[in-house]
């Protein structure tokens, strides 16, 4: 997590973590796993056949395929897919590092694909069709994408949400001010509405 919070902008935050479901990995690392498997049944056989030298000559070739399995589950393990405050965040690559991102209010529409076994296993495909150059983010084989879309529209709405929230720049500020000080001159506020109104425009630590 120290490398995805290093890409956090001020005041971002990440909202969920994702990878690619274990089952997309596993029938990949199970073909590896069975052939240094069988690498080392016939290194036992052939030291006890033939000799000792070649039963383990061919019994070492195992490692191979088992040093290859381990890449690619390094490379799944660290190919996250990440929701923050302010965008969709893709990370992969295990020595060199390739990041892609896409900001939440470029999110034009996103469509969720599940097969038969995705439904049941609960993965499926992402495409997230936005305003850039790229067009369209497609994720595959992501784990729980229900939760993960929804982690992104809610982003999305409290997003906007917040947009609304904005300070009002100074000048608005002070004519309003004014307005409140003129409506309390004149009566219409009382003294607690007025310090409630000036409060609400100042900010939580205004006097």
């Amino acid at each position: 997590m120290a490398y995805i919070d290093g890409l956090l902008g001020e005041g971002e935050r990440i909202l969920i973590v994702e990878r690619r479901h274990p089952i997309f990995i596993a029938g990949r690392l199970a073909l590896f796993i069975l052939a240094a498997a069988v690498l080392v049944a016939l290194g036992v056989w052939l030291g006890s056949a033939v000799s000792n030298l070649a039963g383990i000559i061919v019994g070492a070739l195992a490692i191979i395929p088992l040093a290859v399995a381990l890449w690619r589950f390094l490379a799944w393990h660290r190919e996250q897919y990440i929701v923050t405050t302010a965008r969709i965040v893709q990370v992969e690559g295990i020595i060199t590092k390739r990041v892609m991102d896409s900001s939440l209010d470029k999110v034009n529409d996103i469509l969720l694909t599940q097969s038969a076994m995705g439904r049941v296993f609960n993965y499926g495909t992402l495409e997230i069709v936005t305003g850039s150059e790229i067009g369209v983010n497609r994720l595959d084989a992501l784990a729980d994408p229900f939760r993960f879309k929804r982690a992104i529209l809610d982003a999305r709405s409290r997003m906007g949400w917040d947009d609304d929230r904005r300070v009002a720049p100074p000048e608005d500020v002070t004519r309003l001010l004014v307005a409140l000080n003129e409506l309390r001159n004149a009566g219409v506020l009382s003294e607690s509405e007025y310090l409630e109104k000036r409060a609400a425009l100042l900010g939580p630590g205004a006097r």
